[in-house]
């Protein structure tokens, strides 16, 4: 049988890197006995121990989930994540040591989003259910920490081994406490207990080192003892250079100074940190005798980068400090995000004046803000129109004989049901007069509250310019009717000139091929003497260009093919097919079927895969 558990763990360290732990991420952990007594906890949620735990008809759910967990864990070798009966997440892992099922460590009260208005209002409905504080309920929401699922499983991962670390920390004290039994030798007994303490450093160690946020942790004489790999990465100082030794003070700034955890270290009092921090530190909330702060450091990263820091003292048992921890925690982007939200808001509230619509902000039906165009739109001052209905800034009625006050009270229904809404208005002014407007009106949430917002815009011009622009139109379609039909009739004439034209072409083309290049050919056969040789050249010379000139569709490739070939060859290089060319000549598809053949034949393409229409356009490149 197991010793209790007290006696084989060392809580306050546990406690320390538990807090640790928890300062880093966020996250809550408790190493929890099998008879429910908490042996190591950091983090609870304020929203359990202030209302679950803290109202007794609630508190039965948490203990009947409690005994239902360690159910599961009695039934299974792993770790369960489960969803508490207040809509919380919690795991547990159950923690082994000699085999035998010693204890459980919890983590959890938290969520796996932020939660949306559906989530917020099961909450609300659980509050009035167990008699909690609807608002002060809702705010301990809030403080909830967000966990994404996919993140889960590293945290468990992590949690697992730690809870390894403790099984085997219990197991080798048990296996101290039974070697003290079973020796009087006195020296055996401390190398015994040093070898254990080395084997929980090198553990603890091995932690700290797969701690994803930077972590240093200095010793009494503020030398570092450790430099995790996320520091290494964060100063790119490799922990060689700094373990041993002071340099910590020289990472972070371009000068040399103390950092918090030296100061802590040294035990200097609040006003000493007010005076070197000034309001960028604060007391932590998350540890013991800890502080934290936020600050920008040129010196690190190319643009410089800000840094949450996070200092707590590290005390043996009798409360001496023998040293302390600091977490640091790049927060950069999230500066960033926070001054261009503040320069968005800006921005948005110039271009909310500086519209050229009129915009209304309403709250529970009643105007509460609005930009210069509304107030020139209405032409009333700002005083005169907060606080007004829309109803009174309506006609009776509408365009269709619709009552307003009816139209309204329908519209904004569709609105609450987030069902946008755009459609055109009358209005009236506070002299009387009227115009036509077009509407936009939707549905935001702003600070958690529920707000519409209207974008009018004043058409009564725009309708006038319609009118004025549907009678230009209907003559201009009149007119344009008959253009098309005298465009139709050129485009029929054009067409036909160009036929002719390639038809006198080609007719020319053919003749001199077939009289007047032959006989040239004879010629140069002929015994001529140089004279007459040079001029039969510029002869031939002269027809090729004037050839060349009449049509693009002459080349060397075209000499044996016939007028009606040379055609078509011609139309299929400009990319028409068979029937728009059969369409063209008056022959049938059959025809130019045949034609396309016999000139692939005299091409030599005949059984080639080429492509005819590239093929000849290759020829004229």
């Amino acid at each position: 049988m197991l010793p209790r558990l007290e006696e084989l763990i060392d809580a306050s360290s546990l406690q320390g890197l538990f807090d640790a732990f928890y300062t880093a991420t966020g996250i809550a952990a408790s190493v929890i006995s099998l008879k429910g007594k908490i042996l190591v906890g950091s983090g609870w949620q304020k929203i359990c121990t202030d209302f679950h735990r803290k109202y007794p008809e609630s508190e039965k759910l948490c203990i009947q989930s409690d005994i239902k967990v360690r159910e599961d864990l009695l039934n299974r070798n792993g770790h369960v994540i489960y969803k508490c009966p207040h809509g919380l997440i919690d795991a547990a892992i159950p923690l082994f040591i000699n085999g035998q099922h010693a204890a459980n460590l919890f983590t959890g009260q938290f969520l796996f989003a932020v939660p949306d208005e559906n989530t917020t209002e099961v909450f609300r409905k659980q509050a009035l259910k167990w008699g909690f504080p609807p608002d002060a309920y809702i705010e301990k929401l809030a403080a909830v920490p967000i966990i994404p699922e996919q993140r889960i499983k590293p945290v468990l991962s992590y949690l697992k081994r730690v809870a390894e670390m403790i099984g085997e920390i219990g197991f080798s004290r048990l296996k101290l406490e039974e070697s003290r039994e079973a020796t009087v030798n006195a020296h055996t007994k401390l190398s015994e207990e040093v070898a254990g303490r080395e084997e929980e450093t090198r553990k603890l160690t091995q932690i700290l080192e797969g701690n994803p946020i930077p972590t240093f942790v200095i010793d009494a004489d503020c030398k570092i003892t450790h430099w995790n790999r996320a520091c290494e990465l964060l100063t790119n100082i490799p922990a060689s250079e700094v373990v041993g030794t002071d340099k910590h003070r020289e990472a972070f700034y371009s000068h040399r100074r103390e950092l918090m955890a030296d100061l802590i270290v040294r035990q200097v009092s609040t006003s000493d940190l007010s005076m070197i921090y000034g309001e960028k530190f604060k007391v932590s909330r998350k540890t013991i005798q800890g502080y934290e702060g936020e600050d920008f450091f040129p010196k690190l990263g190319q643009d410089g980068k800000w840094l949450f820091f996070n200092a707590a003292p590290l005390k043996d048992v009798g409360g001496t400090i023998l040293g302390a921890i600091e977490t640091i925690q790049d927060i950069t982007h999230r500066r960033t995000a926070e001054l261009g939200l503040r320069a968005s808001e800006l921005r948005y509230r110039q271009l909310f004046e500086s519209a050229n619509d009129a915009i209304f902000i309403l709250k529970d039906g009643l105007i509460v803000d609005c930009n210069k165009k509304a107030l020139d739109l209405f032409n009333s001052s700002r005083k005169e129109i907060i606080g007004l209905s829309p109803i009174e800034l309506s006609t009776e009625a509408q365009f269709d004989g619709s009552l307003s006050k009816d139209e309204i009270e329908r519209r904004n229904t569709l609105v609450l049901q987030n069902v946008p809404q755009f459609f055109e208005w009358r209005f009236l002014r506070k002299e009387g007069s009227q115009f036509d407007a077009e509407v936009s009106l939707t549905r935001f949430t702003i600070e958690e509250a529920h707000r519409g917002l209207a974008i009018i815009r004043d058409i009564t011009a725009r309708k006038k310019m319609i009118q004025a622009l549907e009678e230009r139109q209907a003559a201009l379609d009149e007119k344009s009717n008959y253009l098309e039909k005298v465009n139709q009739a050129l485009k029929s004439s054009l067409d036909h000139r160009e036929v002719e034209k390639r038809a006198v072409e080609e007719n020319m083309l053919v003749n001199l091929k077939r009289f007047v290049f032959p006989y040239l050919e004879e010629l140069e056969k002929c015994s001529l003497g140089s004279d007459a040789r040079a001029y039969l050249n510029i002869i031939g010379t002269n027809l090729n260009d004037i050839v060349s000139q009449f049509s693009k569709t002459i080349f060397s490739k075209y000499i044996d093919f016939t007028p009606t070939e040379v055609r078509i060859a011609d139309f299929i290089r400009e990319g028409k097919n068979s029937k728009e060319i059969a369409n063209t000549l008056a022959l049938s598809p059959s025809s130019i079927q045949w034609h396309r053949k016999n000139i692939r034949q005299k091409l030599g393409l005949t059984n080639k895969k080429v492509n005819l229409h590239t093929y000849l356009n290759s020829l004229i490149a």
